[in-house]
């Protein structure tokens, strides 16, 4: 019961804090910048909703509306510091899931942190998330993602990647491989292929689009 109430509480804050965000842009008459995400992995479609409201020269307050069709949607909100060609991103978030036996429920608390690099020649990304159950059924794990490129083109750029989980009671599961995005006019494409150890392999393709 601690850790549904705690999810609970932390539901009516992020609504919360999302419906200030919301009316500090339109008090400031600052305009908020959006981006689009759309992923393809592992059969299934997962599309992104990015919507930021910058508060001052160099800080902005981010949400995040992510959703599966595996049943599955996510929840974030923190602040973005802009640092020159950096954005350095803390968040917490909750996600959710759903099956026909159990209905709807809240699966993990999110604490997160990104690091973004945007050069004229070089970017890296690197994701940070702990995952930790918020009741006894999913596994609290870590989720790590990294991925430098360099551009080979106006239009394109690649690079290696890196990317896998961290659990507290099994072994680690990593993948290695290459990262490529592609500039296609109405957004960037951007295609990853890994193995882990085992050889398995994991493939996603991503579209992403600013507004």
């Amino acid at each position: 019961m601690k850790k549904q109430g705690f999810s609970i509480l932390v539901v009516l804050t992020l609504v919360m804090a999302f419906s200030a965000h919301r009316s500090f842009g339109k008090e400031s008459g600052v305009q908020p910048a959006s981006l689009f995400r759309l992923d393809y992995q592992y059969g299934a479609l997962n599309p992104w909703l990015f919507y930021e409201v910058p508060l001052s020269a160099n800080v902005g307050l981010l949400t995040v509306w992510q959703m599966s069709t595996q049943g599955f949607a996510q929840i974030d909100i923190g602040p973005v510091f802009h640092l020159g060609n950096w954005q350095l991103i803390p968040q917490v978030g909750i996600d959710f899931f759903e099956s026909s036996q159990d209905g709807a429920r809240i699966g993990h608390i999110v604490p997160e942190f990104y690091a973004i690099h945007t050069g004229a020649m070089v970017s890296f990304e690197s994701w940070n998330l702990c995952f930790i159950k918020a009741h006894e059924e999913p596994s609290t794990f870590y989720y790590y993602r990294d991925h430098l490129l360099c551009r080979a083109g106006k239009w394109l750029a690649l690079g290696p990647q890196i990317e896998g989980y961290l659990f507290p009671d099994a072994k680690p599961d990593h993948y290695f491989g290459g990262h490529v995005d592609i500039d296609a006019g109405a957004g960037t494409i951007g295609l990853f292929y890994g193995q882990n150890r085992d050889q398995r392999g994991v493939f996603r393709m991503t579209f992403l689009k600013f507004f």
